[in-house]
């Protein structure tokens, strides 16, 4: 008898073992992902945008539809499904930015999932890892905001695409119309990616490998997306008539490329810093990616490019709408350009470059989870109020959209008197509320002793902490400043 197994025995054996790596596969980034998501979770401040998620999901469904109908339309999806959230788990950090990093882990999974798609798993493979490990991603998954969201709804939609174009089928151009739409209502911006996707159309129907011409690829897609922007121009319709929500974006100008450089190729990038961290890495192996995989590269050079270089056409051409974040949907592409140039080096290599990529990461990581990892760092002083104010003080904001933290920090708020305040947030139907004016503010601060001014340092500085909003008799007895945030003591010892 032999001790061999014939063919027989072991054919029930592979399937499993396929199935097992087929787990594997997108299992390893998500994982990676979900490790560098959960680390510090707790640590980065919250920060202005993220006041503005709570403010807006604590309110009740009508609130946040009067809300919607004045600002922040395009974000009605998201505050929407953290309303949800946070009804069932609360507002803490934790539970407001778990949703963002279950994102992360998806993109870093879908990515493996993708280039498994084109043929290449283990370009996938690393550059979902690449993908999970970067600080960029760590500092956007984690906070309360729709862009972790918006790039794993990015990858779907690649993913989508991709399958639909290597065998075409009417329902698979509809699921991905459908899917584009979704994503455009997540994040309008990103609806530009469908530039990098008819590119991608037009080289795989006429110089890639797919079995079918034009007639069966190009015109289903121009199908799908047409129907896609049919169904999202009501959206930015709605949302032109609340453009003052962007009315603060600069044009940009040569750091903001350098940074977008940066950041595109995984790591943070700091105004003023020469520290590039993990981007020449990855942007040096994204580069013998694109050279080594065309199939890759078809798909993710466009994905990579095209989005910002049209925002940042936009912006110099028309009118300023230039922000990174809106463009993160674009990072996962140079991560899968860079996990192809890995696939294509010897196997061996493969374990120390990640190990390499981790320890150029590790800067940025610990630079996003620290105190000055987000525009505010409000902590320090909700301290000094917690410390010093008094029951009965009274309380101003300077702007009135600082008004957002108190929807944070609902304790330590709710025992001052917001003494200039005429309209909630809630009841006006905006971040802000609506303050009374200068005459009846002189009315409303008679017989105060002790006023804390909270807002944004820098308007703070240009109007002497706040001095601008009182009358004469309060004088500053204290500032104390932290990021981008700053809060004043004034006194009026006559009261």
């Amino acid at each position: 008898m032999s001790l061999f197994p014939t063919r027989a025995l072991t054919r029930p054996f592979a399937p499993s073992r396929a199935r097992r790596a087929g787990l594997l596969l997108p299992g390893l980034p998500a994982l990676a992902a979900l490790t560098a998501g959960l680390w510090g979770l707790d640590r980065p401040p919250v920060w202005r945008d993220e006041a503005a998620t709570v403010s807006a999901v604590t309110r009740t469904p009508a609130e946040m539809l009067d809300l919607l109908r004045q600002v922040d339309a395009v974000h009605g999806v998201y505050y929407a499904f953290m309303h949800v959230v946070t009804a069932l788990f609360g507002t803490g950090d934790v539970a407001l930015r778990l949703p963002s990093v279950l994102a992360g882990a998806l993109a870093a999974s879908g990515l493996a999932v993708l280039g498994r798609e084109l043929g290449h798993p283990r370009a996938g493979l690393y550059g979902g890892l690449l993908l999970a490990v970067t600080p960029i991603l760590s500092r956007y998954v984690q906070e309360a905001r729709p862009y972790a969201l918006t790039m794993a709804a990015t990858v779907g939609v690649t993913l989508l695409l991709v399958r639909a174009v290597r065998a075409p089928a009417r329902r698979r151009f509809l699921l991905y119309g459908a899917a584009l739409a979704g994503l455009a209502y997540l994040n309008l911006f990103a609806f530009l990616v469908v530039g990098g996707h008819g590119v991608y159309v037009l080289t795989e129907a006429r110089w890639g490998r797919a079995a079918y011409g034009p007639r069966r690829t190009l015109a289903p897609w121009c199908a799908a997306a047409g129907a896609a922007l049919a169904a999202v121009l009501p959206l930015a319709w709605f949302a032109s008539g609340q453009s003052a929500q962007v009315g603060w974006i600069r044009s940009p100008g040569p750091e903001d490329v350098r940074l977008l450089a940066i950041r595109l190729f995984g790591d943070l990038g700091m105004t003023g810093s020469a520290w590039p961290g993990l981007a020449p890495l990855v942007l040096l192996l994204a580069l013998y990616g694109a050279a080594r995989c065309g199939a890759v590269a078809r798909v993710a050079l466009p994905w990579l490019l095209l989005s910002p270089l049209t925002l940042l056409a936009v912006s110099w051409a028309v009118h300023p709408y230039f922000v990174f974040r809106y463009v993160l949907c674009c990072v996962p592409a140079a991560a899968l350009l860079a996990g192809a140039g890995i696939a294509a080096l010897p196997r061996a290599l493969a374990v120390p470059l990640l190990a390499v990529g981790i320890g150029l990461a590790v800067p940025g990581h610990l630079a996003t989870r620290g105190p000055d990892g987000r525009q505010d760092n409000p902590e320090p002083l909700m301290a000094v109020l917690e410390r010093a104010a008094r029951p009965g003080d009274a309380v101003a904001f300077a702007p009135g959209l600082v008004r957002k933290y108190t929807a944070v920090y609902p304790g330590v708020f709710d025992r001052l008197d917001d003494v200039l305040l005429r309209r909630s947030p809630a009841r006006d139907g905006s971040f802000s509320g609506l303050d009374v004016g200068r005459r009846l503010a002189a009315a409303r601060l008679d017989g105060v002793r002790t006023l804390w001014v909270v807002g944004y340092a820098r308007k703070m500085r240009a109007t002497g902490w706040g001095d601008d909003l009182l009358p004469e008799p309060f004088t500053c007895t204290g500032h104390w400043v932290s990021g981008g945030m700053a809060v004043a003591r004034f006194r009026d010892d006559a009261a």
